[in-house]
């Protein structure tokens, strides 16, 4: 009995995995983490934010993978929507403790906006957070293409 049941047990389990793993595949990843908000693309390298309004600073974060070389680099951005939203960079050390941040206000319109602020860094082997959050409590969306971190 035991010789059947392994093999039976095995066939279950894969057949209850496998939905789940074909899912997961289909869903592509995307680099951005939403604070309160879900973040979609709508076209490619074109990306829709929905807050939820359920309190301020709700949008979205994006940690660049790369180390940077340099102390000084640049945020660059295009954004449309309607609204006040804050763009803002926050630099961590390795453990994940807060240095400093920078951040600046903008105003949204209905046609693309491209949008630049400068960083200068503690510590090249720190960690930045680059963030486009809400100014107020209220649901709002937006949509940003060309976000790059880049170095001066």
């Amino acid at each position: 009995m035991k010789n059947i049941l392994s093999p039976i047990l095995a066939i279950v389990l894969f057949l209850s995995i496998q939905p789940f793993t074909l899912a997961a595949e289909e869903t592509p990843e995307i680099p951005y983490f939403g604070i309160g908000a879900t973040v979609q693309e709508k076209m490619e390298g074109e990306y829709l934010v929905q807050t939820e309004g359920a309190k301020e600073q709700e949008g979205f974060v994006y940690t660049p993978q790369e180390a940077f070389k340099s102390e000084n680099i640049k945020m660059q951005i295009t954004l449309m929507g309607k609204g006040r939203v804050i763009l803002k960079l926050e630099e961590t050390n390795a453990r994940g403790q807060y240095i400093k941040e920078k951040t600046m206000e903008v105003e949204l319109t209905e046609d693309w906006t491209a949008y630049e602020m400068t960083f200068t860094l503690e510590s090249p082997s720190s960690q930045i957070d680059a963030s486009v959050i809400t100014k107020s409590k209220e649901s709002a969306d937006f949509t940003f293409k060309n976000l790059q971190i880049i170095e001066e």
